[in-house]
């Protein structure tokens, strides 16, 4: 679905497993907004039934089990058969046992359960103990996308795991224009300074995403800085369209992949005020296109941050840190150049490359 990092993740991956590394590639999934529909791989859909119960996460798992049990049935009735399945995410990380087959546990991490209610707390405990207790150790391998998240784990999962960093290259690059363009089309004045963030732009999203303070930062930037503009960019209703408007930031909600090269491209500064993250790829994509990042030192966020980290929840040394980039157009461009040189370490070549080695390994 658009917006989804561990969607786009899947989808770059097994493209590139399927045309450079001549691999069959399946992916299995409820639901489709038609965002990846057209890959090189197989799209496939599995019904996990329950709806009504399960919210519960347990209960979630217990019917997702019985769906995996049917597809095994299904497949071998097929003469279909896998060397290795893949689980990404929740309810799915029992797939290898279910079908009988080698598993190897792709680690995006859970996030932090700040701002959850008391049932929201409940299923994420279950969420933390089927993975930690009941699937990794199942798994022959992990793959951590951050040394962040591997570290996370017990000295048991990290003998048998790996970490491999993402790619931020799906958007790059941008087509020539595009910077100009893009400012024109929003009325956006071509010498004005413009922070951008991309994330889900929910009023309710967990705290812990920080949208609201990037927000307040735009503020504070528009009243230091008259001319300057913050662009929200990424899933959400009109709902939230009309929150951010209100908050003086120009959202931009739902952009199809085709116009995201066209956003990073417009902007001067990243801003991230998230206390919590297993990769981020946003930060990377930014930095692909030359665009420098803020943010605090937490999670991933010091493997890869391309100009500035300043203490996690310092929300007053990130408003400074970020003022003194927006007046100085020859720090942003030093801190561009650095950026787009450090992102090309991130690519999904490269991703795939050691992800094929991990693969072929399991499946030999």
């Amino acid at each position: 679905m658009l917006g989804y990092g561990v969607d786009l993740t899947v989808h770059e991956i097994a493209s590139r497993l399927t045309r450079h590394h001549g691999m069959g590639v399946d992916i299995w999934t409820p639901t489709s907004d038609g965002t990846f529909d057209h890959g090189p791989y197989k799209l496939r859909e599995i019904i996990v039934y329950g709806a009504p119960v399960n919210r519960a996460l347990p209960l979630l798992e217990l019917n997702c089990w019985r769906a995996l049990r049917g597809l095994k049935r299904r497949l071998r009735d097929a003469g279909e058969h896998y060397d290795v399945v893949v689980p990404c995410t929740h309810p799915y990380y029992g797939a290898g046992r279910a079908l009988g087959v080698p598993q190897v546990f792709f680690n995006f991490g859970n996030v932090p359960t700040m701002g959850f209610t008391w049932k929201g707390r409940a299923n994420w405990a279950w969420l933390d103990f089927s993975e930690r207790v009941l699937h990794k150790p199942r798994s022959v391998r992990i793959v951590s996308i951050s040394r962040f998240l591997h570290e996370q784990q017990s000295d048991a999962l990290r003998r048998r795991g790996t970490v491999i960093h993402l790619g931020g290259d799906h958007y790059y690059p941008a087509p020539a224009g595009a910077h100009q363009q893009f400012r024109a089309r929003h009325g956006i004045a071509e010498d004005a300074v413009v922070l951008g963030f991309c994330g889900r732009l929910h009023q309710d999203h967990p705290p812990y995403k920080g949208t609201r303070e990037v927000l307040k930062l735009g503020r504070s930037i528009r009243a230091a800085v008259p001319g300057a503009q913050l662009l929200m960019c990424g899933v959400g209703s009109p709902a939230d369209e009309e929150w951010i408007r209100a908050e003086g930031a120009l959202p931009l909600i739902n952009l199809p992949p085709a116009e995201m090269p066209s956003f990073y491209s417009a902007l001067d500064v990243y801003v991230c005020a998230s206390r919590w993250e297993g990769f981020n790829l946003p930060i990377v994509e930014a930095a692909w296109h030359g665009v420098p990042a803020l943010a605090y030192d937490a999670g991933a966020h010091g493997e890869h941050v391309t100009a500035v980290l300043v203490p996690d929840g310092d929300f007053a040394a990130l408003t400074e840190r970020t003022l003194e980039l927006v007046k100085d157009a020859g720090r942003r461009a030093r801190a561009a150049a650095e950026a787009r040189q450090r992102a090309q370490q991130f690519s999904w070549d490269s991703a795939t490359e050691r992800f094929a080695a991990v693969l072929s390994e399991v499946a030999r």
